[in-house]
């Protein structure tokens, strides 16, 4: 399903129960068949009533399921092209990219944690997104903050015991899936720890159990090959844009 309904999921996920995510995961992994399907199909499909389809249409804003139908229909159009353009596209994930940074109303708050934090740390979940925080952490050192690098979900959990509430943890991933370090970071989202999600603007848990979320549009591109194209470019972007904000932050302190 195409990038507006992840939009109108995110941006209602406070309002979502399990119930709800459940019906929406349903019609995520089979756009095709719930543009044609009737409220009655669709709640037999997902083992639910026909009040909870309504419910869960009604709390993404639309005034019932017709209306969430027909913005179904409309959104399949947008993410079927017939041909794919590269340049299109990264374009396209550029723009959004800023447009959400620029939206984002925690920045100069951000910009205040990374000036006062006693340590800063930095966790990737994967070998890409590592690579993009240490890129990050060498763009600050030129203004004398320092990343620490955290390699992987074990030294993420043994550092736990370490951090406290005048530092700042920054996670990059790519699906905001939390699996691997569940446990250590809903404790440290106990302990009150300043947490910054960097993810690609999608219903993640991650960015849920984050104080602060910094989002990056990067658009999977399925071929008849399953090829994948996705790019780090703007999750590169997103930190640079940080780093550039922070300067201006220090240059109006």
């Amino acid at each position: 399903m195409g990038f507006r309904l992840d939009l109108a999921i995110n941006e209602n996920y406070s309002k979502l129960s399990p119930v709800d995510l459940h019906i929406l995961t349903y019609i995520q992994q089979d756009p095709h068949a719930c543009t044609s399907l009737s409220v009655a199909e669709l709640a037999k499909r997902c083992n639910v009533s026909t009040a909870s389809i309504l419910r869960t249409a009604q709390k993404l804003d639309f005034s019932g399921y017709s209306e969430f139908k027909y913005f179904l229909k409309e959104d399949e159009k947008k993410d079927s092209p017939k041909g794919i353009d590269m340049l299109a596209i990264l374009d396209q994930d550029i723009s959004q990219t800023i447009k959400f940074f620029r939206q984002n109303k925690h920045i100069h708050e951000l910009c205040h944690l990374i000036d006062t934090a006693d340590t800063i740390y930095a966790y990737g979940t994967g070998q890409g997104q590592c690579l993009m925080l240490q890129e990050a952490a060498r763009c600050f050192f030129n203004v004398d903050r320092k990343f620490i690098i955290i390699p992987s979900s074990t030294e993420l959990k043994i550092l736990k015991k370490f951090m406290t509430t005048r530092d700042l943890l920054f996670i990059a991933s790519w699906s905001g899936n939390i699996d691997k370090y569940r446990d250590t970071l809903t404790a440290l989202s106990v302990l009150d720890l300043p947490i910054v999600s960097i993810t690609s603007f999608n219903n993640n848990e991650l960015s849920s159990l984050s104080k602060y979320n910094l989002y990056f549009q990067s658009t999977h591109v399925d071929l008849d090959m399953n090829v994948n194209r996705s790019s780090y470019l703007t999750l590169h972007l997103v930190l640079h844009l940080l780093y550039d904000a922070y300067i201006d932050y220090m240059d109006h302190k």
